[in-house]
């Protein structure tokens, strides 16, 4: 008994190693305008730079930024809604950089821009934020078992994962399936209510990206609150979307041999 103990408390660690030292090989450009931001935004870009080689990227220089130095972008807005911020010249620049092999996370008001930015066609609700004590998170499908965001979670069918106590941001999603174009990676539950994929509120597209890869995290589940206490959750489930994301993009840059940096797309080219 001591001895299966120690291996996995073992495998344990080496696990968590290799978690976090993936994690901390990314490049994430994290768009938002740090002078704007309130208690969602400050807490999630705090904990970006903790977790990632995170930068931040204003609205407005977008179109003027090398993108392609970033393996993801995550654009994360629990304040406020930022449709107002994506013109014609910042839209064209994100899809851009995606449809070249760029990956790009939308989560919380955010979301609602995968409408704006031309890949998905369905129509999105926006609220919040609100202070109720709902529990909610998301559901792993049996479609989705093996989905990389799942991992280091229990991959069961029906498993639920818990990513906030009480309350949700300012936020956006797609109910009632009102996208067409996305594809969903895990249901949704609040309190004793199973919604099933009627939200829309974490999903994918990659129809209309080019070479790239667009996911969305609405709804309660990015409540990025002091005083949530499923907060380590919600940072768990994070990391897994982004590193999903940084393996799929052309612009993660790696160290195969040597030295000498490159990024996946070089690497493929050769």
């Amino acid at each position: 008994m001591k001895k299966f103990i120690l291996v996995m408390v073992i495998s344990f660690l080496m696990f968590s190693v290799c978690y976090l030292t993936k994690a901390q090989q990314v490049t994430l450009g994290f768009i938002g305008d740090k002078g704007t931001f309130l208690d969602f935004n400050n807490n999630a870009f705090a904990w970006a730079e903790k977790t990632f080689q995170a930068k931040l990227i204003a609205p407005q220089d977008i179109n003027k930024t090398d993108l392609t130095k970033y393996a993801v972008l995550w654009w994360q807005d629990g304040d406020t809604d930022p449709t107002a911020l994506l013109d014609k010249s910042t839209s064209n620049a994100l899809m851009k950089y995606v449809e070249s092999g760029g990956t790009l996370l939308l989560s919380s008001a955010a979301e609602k821009l995968a409408t704006v930015l031309g890949v998905e066609s369905g129509n999105p609700r926006i609220y919040g934020p609100g202070a109720d004590g709902n529990t909610a998170g998301v559901i792993i499908r049996e479609d989705t078992l093996k989905h990389p965001v799942w991992e280091g979670f229990n991959r069961v069918a029906g498993e639920k994962i818990q990513v906030t106590s009480k309350g949700f941001p300012k936020s956006s999603d797609y109910y009632d399936k009102t996208f067409k174009e996305a594809t969903t990676i895990g249901d949704t539950w609040e309190n004793a209510t199973m919604y099933d994929d009627r939200v829309g509120a974490f999903v994918e597209w990659t129809n209309n990206t080019g070479k790239g890869i667009i996911f969305g995290m609405g709804w309660r589940i990015p409540h990025w609150s002091d005083d949530n206490k499923d907060i380590k959750t919600l940072q768990k489930l994070t990391t897994n979307v982004i590193n999903y994301l940084a393996s799929k993009s052309l612009y993660f840059a790696v160290t195969p041999k040597g030295n000498i940096s490159s990024t996946w797309g070089e690497i493929k080219e050769k």
